[in-house]
């Protein structure tokens, strides 16, 4: 997979809390108010998958769960690519 302009996206591997790792290609990189945030899908999912947000904190990569965080990051994300389609699909609260 790679980029518009030829180059290859960054794929990272990450490991779960039960030692499984998991391979995600990178969309993206983007920085607000000083924290670093990554836009991730997993490397084997179909085109259509849904990305994730996720926080860099050093070496962890950690979900975004405060709603107004996580709005702040997709508005830079906006911001910076408009040719980017950001939807925000909800998660089941089951």
């Amino acid at each position: 997979m790679g980029r518009a302009d030829g180059t290859e996206l960054d794929v990272i591997t990450v490991s779960d809390e039960e030692g499984h790792q998991h391979e995600f290609t990178v969309l993206e990189y983007v920085e607000v108010d000083d924290q670093r945030y990554v836009v991730v899908v997993p490397t084997d999912a179909p085109e259509d998958e849904a990305a994730v947000i996720l926080r860099v904190e050093g070496d962890t990569l950690v979900s975004v769960d405060d709603e107004a965080e996580f709005d702040r990051v997709v508005a830079a994300l906006e911001s910076e690519r408009e040719d980017l389609e950001v939807e925000v699909e909800e998660e089941d609260s089951r």
